[in-house]
C-alpha cells in the first residue's frame, strides 16, 4: 500500500501536541498530502432551542468562521515547519467519526491518523470512542498514534490463521506492514496467538494421554510456522529484519502481554467485519487488547468491505 494522502482530524481548539508533530514528521519525510480536519458535534439540542430563542444557528455560524480561521492558522504554522508537506484544511458539522469517514471518502485519503488518547480517559492507554467507532467501520486505515513517542523501531502484524479464506488478506496486512517498515527503518515480527481449544474433548472422548496432546500441539505449531514463513517468502529480497512469532494462549492474554514486554512500537491489526475490529479475534476480545497496550496501533480493513457509513 502506497500512502500519498492523509487525512488528520484536530478538535475544536486542540493545541498541535507532540503526538501530532510524530504524524507529521512521517509526512514529511515522505512527502505526503495532508488535511486538517475539525469537526463541530452537531448537538440535537440546538435545533430545540432555536426554536425558542432564533440563535443557536447563528452561534453556530459563527463558530464554524472562528474554527476556521484557527484550522487555517495551524496549517500555516505547519507548512513553515514541515515544507514537504501540502496542507490543507476541511471543517465539518456532525457527529465526529462519521465526519472524519466521510471527509476520508470525499477527499480520497488513504490513511486517518487520530490522537486517540486526547483528553481524559478511564486508563491511559484507554482509546476513545471516536477511535473505536472509526476502527469498526472506516474503509480507509486508521493509525492511532500512541502517547509514547519513541521513534517507531519495532513493528508487529497480527496474523490469523484459523480460516484460510483469511490468507489473501493476511498477504495484504504482511505486505502493508512490510513497506512500513521499509519506509521507516523498523523490525517486523509477524505474531500468531493460538490454543488447542479442543484438548479437553480429546482427553475425555478420544482417551488422548498428555504425551498425545504434545505430539499433535507441536505438528499444529509447525504447521502454524510453515504457513507464517509462506506469508513472508514473496518480500524474502526485502531488507527489513523480520521474524516469526507464536504465542501458545488466549489471546486476550498472552498478545497485549507480549506486546507490553517486548516493546512494540507499532501493532498492525486486520479488521474483517463491520462490528469487530480485528480479524484474528472474535466479538469484544480486540476491544479489550486494544485497551491494554500502550502503543501505536494501525487498523486495516479488506478490499471488499464498505463502511455502513458512507452511501451504498
Amino acid at each position: 500500500m502506497n500512502l500519498h494522502h492523509l487525512l488528520v482530524p484536530i478538535a475544536p481548539e486542540q493545541a498541535i501536541n507532540e503526538t501530532l508533530h510524530h504524524a507529521f514528521r512521517f509526512a514529511d519525510m515522505h512527502g505526503l498530502h495532508v488535511t486538517l480536519l475539525s469537526v463541530i458535534e452537531d448537538l440535537a439540542e440546538f435545533k430545540d432551542i432555536h426554536r425558542h430563542t432564533g440563535t443557536t444557528l447563528d452561534m453556530l455560524d459563527k463558530a464554524l468562521k472562528v474554527y476556521q480561521s484557527q484550522l487555517v492558522q495551524q496549517q500555516q504554522e505547519l507548512a513553515q515547519r514541515y515544507p514537504h508537506i501540502v496542507f490543507d484544511t476541511k471543517i465539518r458539522v456532525g457527529v465526529p467519526y462519521i465526519e472524519m469517514i466521510k471527509a476520508a471518502s470525499d477527499t480520497q485519503a488513504d490513511m486517518i491518523v487520530i490522537d486517540s488518547h486526547r483528553g481524559n480517559k478511564q486508563a491511559p492507554c484507554q482509546q476513545g470512542s471516536n477511535t473505536l467507532n472509526l476502527m469498526r467501520k472506516s474503509e480507509v486505515p486508521i493509525w492511532s498514534i500512541s502517547t509514547t513517542l519513541t521513534p517507531i523501531q519495532n513493528v508487529l502484524v497480527a496474523i490469523d490463521l484459523t480460516n484460510q479464506e483469511y490468507q489473501d488478506f493476511n498477504a495484504t496486512l504482511v505486505s502493508l506492514a512490510i513497506a512500513f517498515c521499509a519506509s521507516i527503518g523498523a523490525e517486523l515480527t509477524l505474531c500468531h496467538a493460538w490454543r488447542l481449544e479442543s484438548e479437553g474433548f480429546l482427553r475425555k472422548w478420544s482417551g488422548y494421554q498428555d504425551i498425545d496432546i504434545a505430539l499433535l500441539s507441536k505438528k499444529m505449531r509447525q504447521e502454524r510456522t510453515e504457513r507464517m514463513e509462506a506469508l513472508l517468502q514473496p518480500h524474502a529480497t526485502s531488507t527489513v529484519n523480520k521474524q516469526v512469532c507464536l504465542l501458545e494462549g488466549e489471546a486476550r492474554d498472552c498478545l497485549p502481554q507480549y506486546i507490553n514486554d517486548h516493546d512494540v512500537d507499532l501493532v498492525i491489526l486486520g479488521s474483517l467485519s463491520r462490528t469487530g475490529i480485528a480479524g484474528f479475534l472474535m466479538g469484544n476480545t480486540a476491544e479489550s487488547i486494544l485497551n491494554q497496550i500502550h502503543c501505536s496501533v494501525i487498523t486495516l480493513k479488506p478490499e471488499s468491505f464498505h463502511s455502513p457509513v458512507l452511501p451504498s
